[in-house]
């Protein structure tokens, strides 16, 4: 990620992937508001497919697996994780798949109802160890419908977005 190859990865339940060591959450965020990147406020070294506040006591889950495949890759999947605040509506599915080698990453989106928090816009990208690096994509596409598959790829600086597909999760 970014050039470093890491061995540990943070599933948060804020709807992120954070790489190495510690648990990647953000005890001194108000709300873990969903700011864009790059930003070196905490939480940072983030794989974001729907940074917002997903509300995981009201429903839905997280997995995750490791698929030996060519290419191998690391899935996690949020599925049906209501939004915060919404009484357990407002459900969400998407993915993270990491690929390993490449240095690429895909976001997957099922459906998405997002609306009560930060006007309905989640931040979407990638952000290196210390925010001062990372790509934020803008989430209008997405919230509609119209994208539901962001490819990005790591050049040797930064990640750039190389496909936006249609396909669905």
């Amino acid at each position: 990620f970014f050039g470093i190859d890491y061995t540990t990865t943070f599933i948060s339940s804020k709807e992120y992937l954070s790489l190495g060591d510690g648990d990647g959450e953000c005890p001194n965020c108000i709300e873990e508001s969903a700011d864009p990147f790059p930003d070196p406020a905490d939480p940072n070294n983030m794989i974001s497919p729907l940074w917002n506040d997903l509300d995981l006591t009201a429903g839905g889950n997280i997995t995750y697996k490791y698929v030996m495949d060519m290419p191998d890759k690391f899935v996690t999947q949020w599925t049906e994780v209501p939004e915060f605040d919404s009484g357990g509506n407002n459900t969400n599915t998407f993915q993270a798949i990491l690929y390993y080698g490449s240095g690429c990453i895909e976001y997957k989106y099922g459906s998405l109802d997002l609306q009560v928090l930060f006007g309905g816009n989640p931040t979407v990208g990638v952000e290196n160890i210390d925010g001062t690096v990372g790509l934020d994509y803008p989430t209008a596409s997405i919230l509609d419908g119209s994208i539901t598959c962001v490819r990005l790829c790591y050049d040797g600086t930064n990640y750039d977005v190389v496909d936006v597909t249609g396909d669905p999760l």
